[in-house]
């Protein structure tokens, strides 16, 4: 009887190419992952240019990649090993950022048709090892090549200089064809943009919880070389440094609650500690819409809008997981941080190629209702959903509403809470009465239980006025919830003034209490709620909110709209003030 190979290696690295990597830089996160595993305190990613003379015009681009460590180095015997696919040496180890045994050669293969891996320990030489595709596919090459003596390629040692130490790796990719950018800033400035985040832990000043690396990206044309140091992007802005613009030595945000730990079971009898972190923006900060706020600030905290889950210190997903909308300019302004080991990599779904997590998405009580409560102590990774779920919801409950508690009195005494605009809105609701149109708030309503429509309607009555009591919070959000449109007052940092919020079918226009519109013109016209003026604007400010309601299809233009119209605003109306 012949034998075969399980899969022979010309068309399974043709195949492996197709790896599924998000981009370029998630790839080359995976040789940083082996970095910081191997200890290294120095990590250099290094893009080397030239420029393309085939085209139009000449353009540079990538001519080829590398990555430095001064970590621990490979042994030979290691080093022989390391371009094979799931041979690692942690293969079964829970221990640390590595595991899965094909980072390295499936990560340099998605992107290039040859890697070579240097590599050496202390007091030792240096040997070298590669994988060239076209040579596999040309000579049906079944086995990996051999370990050699081997010199530092000469430009990558002139572009790390002495950071080549008694231990260390280099990998490096030629012919690399299947780059998604190939201008060498643009590759660089993405990779930058995505590695401040992911390895923050790793950046930041404190080494309890991931020990602080050294990690630079290198363009490197000719003798030429701009370094780019990188800087802790950190979603709950605890951090120092960070990279937030002109705060990038200070906090900008406070820890919300203790830390919250919660023991999982992930197998009989074998348990592991999640811990989940919450912050929300210090009060002054909150204070931005005074005129102190730039657009690079506005543009920071709106690409951190999101919960991460970090595994060993590295993050490996970010997004809202259904428990928020990431449109609300309330949800920019608190974070939330999910740790956990990778003993529990099978319940939290992570992926071979550490760029996701999946199938812990909140578990709405609907949902949950469907599940036999027996169901919630034998099925582990539903238990596990369950607990976030109960965590990060009463966390973000209790955020937004110190979030919208963040404001005093306006300059004619009215407490922050008050709802001016009720005749504008039941007039408005009566003449929208039987309208059959389809608005966002009642698709999303639809989705939604009962329970968790009040609990929406209950939050903007306890953005209002947190002081309320409770019997008052739930009778008012009845009265709420029986309105096609309605009028509400938050506060938030930034430039916008209003936003669209959602309570049951009832689409809410929310003014923020820190913008000058809120200040300058509406208190001034509408503190009077049965005058004339102030039932005209606020009867303009519902028609707009129930036009973006019914344009839910294209909310995302929306919301950056209201931004923008929102900073041109307040520029406007400060500049009237010295009038």
């Amino acid at each position: 009887m012949s034998r075969n190979y399980i899969f022979p290696a010309k068309t399974g690295l043709i195949s492996f190419r197709d790896a599924g990597y998000k981009d370029t830089s998630m790839a080359i996160a995976e040789l940083i992952d082996n970095s910081i595993q191997a200890n290294s305190s120095h990590i250099r990613v290094l893009a080397f240019e030239e420029v393309d003379h085939s085209g139009i015009r000449s353009t540079k681009q990538v001519k080829k990649l590398a990555v430095f460590d001064n970590g621990d180095g490979m042994s030979t015997d290691v080093l022989a090993i390391c371009l094979g696919f799931a041979q690692g040496t942690r293969l079964n180890k829970r221990e640390g950022i590595g595991r899965f045994g094909v980072g390295l050669p499936l990560a340099s293969i998605s992107q290039c048709k040859k890697v070579t891996v240097y590599s050496w320990k202390k007091n030792g030489l240096i040997f070298s090892t590669y994988m060239d595709i076209d040579e596999v596919v040309n000579t049906d090459q079944q086995f990996t090549n051999p370990t050699m003596e081997a010199f530092i390629p000469r430009d990558v040692e002139n572009a790390i200089g002495d950071l080549v130490g008694d231990s260390g790796t280099i990998v490096v990719w030629e012919n690399c064809d299947r780059l998604d950018l190939k201008r060498p800033e643009t590759l660089l400035n993405r990779m930058e943009k995505g590695f401040c985040r992911i390895y923050r832990h790793f950046l930041d000043d404190d080494d309890t919880y991931g020990r602080r690396a050294d990690i630079k990206l290198l363009s490197i044309s000719g003798d030429n070389i701009k370094e780019m140091a990188l800087l802790p992007n950190d979603p709950l802005y605890l951090m120092t440094p960070n990279n937030l613009p002109g705060y990038e030595k200070e906090a900008t945000s406070q820890k919300y609650e203790e830390v919250i730990t919660k023991r999982i079971e992930y197998a009989p009898g074998q348990f592991s500690e999640i811990e989940i972190h919450s912050s929300v923006m210090r009060r002054d900060i909150g204070r931005w819409a005074t005129g102190t706020a730039t657009l690079p600030i506005r543009d920071h905290y709106r690409a951190n809008v999101g919960i991460s889950f970090v595994r060993a210190g590295r993050e490996i997903d970010f997004g809202v997981f259904n428990y928020f909308n990431h449109t609300e300019l309330i949800e920019r302004y608190w974070g939330i941080e999910v740790r956990f080991e990778p003993v529990l990599d099978e319940l939290f779904g992570v992926t071979n190629n550490k760029q996701n997590v999946r199938g812990i998405d909140f578990l709405a009580g609907e949902e949950a209702a469907k599940y036999d409560e027996e169901l919630f102590t034998s099925d582990y990774k539903l238990k596990l959903r369950k607990i976030l779920s109960e965590n990060i919801y009463n966390l973000l409950k209790g955020m937004r509403k110190e979030i919208g508690a963040m404001a005093g009195k306006d300059e004619k005494g009215r407490k922050k809470g008050e709802t001016p605009g009720r005749e504008a809105s039941k007039q408005a609701s009566d003449i929208l009465e039987g309208d059959p149109g389809r608005t966002k708030t009642k698709d999303e309503a639809e989705s939604k239980s009962p329970m968790e429509t009040d609990e929406d309607a209950k939050d903007l009555i306890r953005s209002e006025d947190p002081t309320l009591p409770e019997d008052q919070v739930e009778e008012k959000a009845k009265e709420l919830k029986k309105l096609k449109v309605a009028i509400s007052f938050s506060a938030w940092p930034g430039a916008g003034f209003m936003t669209l919020k959602g309570a049951g079918e009832t689409a809410v226009v929310q003014l923020n209490r820190n913008h000058p519109f809120y200040t300058d013109l509406y208190v001034k016209i509408a503190n009077d709620d049965h005058s004339s003026e102030a039932q005209a604007l606020n009867l303009l400010l519902l028609a707009y909110i129930r036009a973006e309601n019914e344009m839910y299809n294209d909310s995302d233009t929306l919301e950056i709209m209201r931004e923008k119209w929102g900073a041109h605003l307040k520029k406007f109306l400060i500049e009237n003030r010295k009038i």
